[in-house]
């Protein structure tokens, strides 16, 4: 039962705390992070929970000498007058934090969750159910903030887990190559998220202690670092997480940029279709616990310098006065620049020199000459405070929408035509057009801004990208560079079109391959997505999605091998990879070349090596699969490669190893000894692993050496395995692949 006595324990403020200090941060930490000191942010995020116990210290050591009452101490020690200006400073730096999480929150749910929803409609409604919860008391926010921690934090901590074994450690390395300045200032600016430990000046006599408790001092200090440590593990989660994910470019052009990893993170199952969705409630929920908390802090100050009877009395006035607040016509960025500006220049300092110099004034209060002086002091401080500071639809329903199942783009000249395929609702409720060309809707323009455009004046019903399956890339697209970037830059700001939309292109038009859709079962976007994620489950290879081509164009480097599509007479079939590098098609392989180019980078599970009668041709192109005298299936493989330097130049050791079976030519009857076996055996294993050493010395001189297409990315991969060759080679790639020099060790066993 609730008490009703406007008193919390020391448990519920430290779970209060982690509540208020993260449910900002969550989405801001890594921009913030990032725009500052780059790959170094991890380092920032680290000073700043430094700075935040020295803070923190600093707040408690400050609200002991007051007496645990800010306020009447420092009405006691300044008058009326000068308390009544410190809280109205109080109340406009509360008013500010809660405008900007506000506008963060109705700007955040309104590109992801509830696209047709006015977003003033969404502030307004967290603005007053926040006031309601702040108007039942601190005693009941805490309890409500008990339940709910573990059912917020324990989720979005396994969520942040899972995303770990999606980063790419080039994203994150190497570390300290930002200068100490830098660094420094980004730990301030993350360290600004930490600003509303600030209120702990006003709670303490809120907090519940044992009457013969003498450690009270070291037990709230021990409870609010323990919610400072929480926070810390979950800002440097999310920060490798989202840098580890998305790369360094596009974490620091959005300002919530974590909320495009929420896509890409798959959670085990596969049986929640929206985790976005889910993800996102969780953390509404936090972002009500401090948005409850301003409006609690500001009636609770309100009513202390207004004098009203009851706090509550001013929520209502300050709901309507932050609403307008929140829908000024401004760009969320440009907010979050100023506020931004004021908390780094005005609230963070404010929030120590004003307690500290009203301390200091108690302490000399007897002293009647120095009064005037040091009244006079503050009075300017707080007046240079307030002028610095004054410087600064209904949802649509399912039949209003047409869900897109796959999108092809066909370039013409300067006209794009792209292709949305739509289910087949015949095939699912009987209920579907009985013409197949319906399910494809063709639209043509100069980009795709204008095709959505022309799209919404000639169709009824919005598009629904929530089950897209499939994008498919014709190869004039795919060998423009700038048309293609402008597509990813299209993608990258459409949040309804995951990251995770598997992506290939045709080895001619997109139409070819689309106009396939009615002949394959479930549609293209079902094909292809069945089809790709069960042959790469099998070789253990990872996904090539619509992300991963966005990374590379924020990254401009890494190269991204897409699978290439050839439609025939009522089928589909994958006849290579097309590599991708600085957003055009650059290069293709055959698919024989694309099997030894993923056993090079450790993705060879299941796939089968052709020995022929003739052993000169186990390692000629296109031979072995029609007169193969043994075909041997690798079962498990692993790749390590070894950085080192020889003489001026890079030396790169792989070593492949792995363990396969004989699956033709070979059968052991018994009938043979088991000596004249083994060395059957171990002839076909020094066949192999001799095809296998060949083949992909063959890819790396063709691919890598000639054509310089970095497709193993190992160019990248020196930035955290040797740094001497990363910074001999920055911003030299190209020499980097003339001068590389290579061993391959290859060692399959054979079972």
């Amino acid at each position: 039962m609730f008490s009703n006595n406007e008193k919390i324990s020391l448990r519920q403020l430290k779970r209060l705390l982690v509540f208020d200090l993260f449910s900002v941060s969550g989405l801001i930490i890594p921009r913030i992070a990032t725009a500052t000191a780059g790959r170094d942010g991890l380092i920032t995020i680290i000073l700043a929970v430094l700075y935040a116990f020295i803070y923190a210290w600093i707040l408690l050591s400050l609200s002991k000498y007051t007496g645990g009452n800010y306020l009447d101490y420092c009405r006691r020690s300044l008058g009326g007058i000068l308390t009544f200006i410190i809280g109205v400073l109080y109340i406009a730096k509360l008013a500010v934090g809660c405008a900007f999480a506000s506008r963060l929150f109705g700007e955040v749910i309104n590109q992801t969750l509830l696209k047709d929803t006015d977003p003033r409609i969404i502030i307004l409604l967290l603005l007053v159910v926040s006031a309601y919860a702040a108007s039942k008391g601190f005693e009941v926010r805490a309890r409500i903030a008990e339940v709910l921690y573990f059912i917020v934090i324990i989720p979005i901590f396994a969520f942040l887990l899972l995303g770990l074994n999606k980063i790419r450690f080039t994203n994150l390395m190497p570390l300290f190559t930002e200068g100490a300045g830098d660094i420094f200032i980004g730990g301030y600016n993350v360290f600004l998220t930490f600003s509303i430990l600030e209120l702990m000046l006003f709670c303490a006599p809120l907090i519940k202690f044992k009457k013969a408790d003498i450690k009270r001092g070291k037990r709230l200090f021990h409870s609010v670092s323990h919610a400072i440590v929480v926070v810390g593990i979950l800002d440097v989660l999310l920060f490798v997480v989202t840098l580890g994910i998305l790369g360094r470019e596009e974490t620091r052009q959005k300002l919530w940029s974590m909320v495009n990893v929420i896509q890409v993170i798959k959670l085990p199952g596969g049986f929640i279709q929206r985790q976005d969705a889910i993800i996102l409630g969780i953390w509404m929920s936090s972002i009500f616990s401090v948005i409850s908390a301003f409006f609690y802090y500001i009636s609770f100050i309100g009513k202390y310098i207004f004098h009203v009877s009851k706090q509550n009395y001013l929520l209502i006035p300050f709901v309507l006065l932050l609403f307008g607040a929140c829908v000024i016509p401004m760009e969320t960025e440009q907010f979050f620049y100023y506020f931004e500006y004021y908390m780094k220049y005005i609230g963070m300092p404010q929030s120590v020199i004003l307690p500290a110099v009203i301390v200091f004034m108690g302490k000399v209060k007897k002293i009647k000459n120095h009064k005037p002086a040091l009244k006079i002091l503050l009075l300017i401080t707080a007046l240079a405070s307030a002028v610095f500071l004054t410087g600064c639809s209904d949802m649509t329903e399912i039949e209003d929408r047409n869900f897109v199942q796959a999108m092809g783009i066909d370039l013409s000249g300067n006209e794009l035509t792209v292709y949305y395929v739509l289910p087949d609702l015949k095939a699912l409720t009987e209920q579907g057009s009985k013409e197949p060309e319906k399910l494809i809707l063709e639209i043509k323009g100069f980009d795709f801004w204008q095709i959505e455009e022309l799209y919404d004046l000639k169709y009824n019903k919005r598009l629904d990208f929530s089950h897209l399956k499939a994008i498919i890339l014709g190869k004039k697209l795919a060998k423009n560079p700038k048309q293609l970037s402008e597509f990813l830059t299209y993608v990258e700001n459409k949040y309804e079109l995951g990251r995770n939309t598997l992506i290939f292109t045709s080895d001619s038009t997109a139409k070819e391959v689309i106009s396939l859709n009615h002949d394959l079962e479930g549609g293209i976007g079902d094909f292809l997505d069945r089809l790709y994620r069960i042959n790469l489950k099998n070789t253990g290879k990872k996904v090539i999605t619509v992300g991963d081509m966005v990374f590379a164009m924020n990254e401009e480097n890494p190269v991204i091998s897409m699978p290439v599509l050839k439609p025939g007479e009522k089928t589909l079939e994958t006849t290579g990879l097309g590599m991708f590098y600085h957003n055009r098609l650059a290069f293709e392989v055959n698919k024989k070349e694309a099997d030894y180019m993923d056993i090079a980078n450790g993705y060879g599970k299941n796939k089968l090596i052709f020995l022929t009668k003739n052993q000169e041709e186990d390692t000629e192109e296109g031979k072995g699969e029609a007169i193969s005298e043994y075909v041997v299936k690798i079962k498990y493989i692993t790749r390590t490669l070894k950085f080192t330097t020889t003489g001026n130049h890079p030396l790169l050791a792989i070593k492949i190893e792995g363990v396969g079976i004989v699956e033709k030519g070979f059968m052991d009857t018994g009938m043979v000894s088991n000596k004249a076996n083994a060395k059957i055996i171990e002839g076909i294993e020094n066949r192999c692993n001799n095809a296998v050493k060949t083949r992909i010395a063959k890819n790396l001189e063709k691919i890598m050496k000639k054509a310089k297409i970095d497709f193993m990315n190992l160019y990248r991969m020196t930035s955290y395995k040797n740094r001497k060759i990363w910074s001999t080679y920055a911003d030299k790639e190209n020499q980097f692949l003339e001068d590389l020099e290579f061993t391959i060790d290859v060692d399959l066993k054979i079972q």
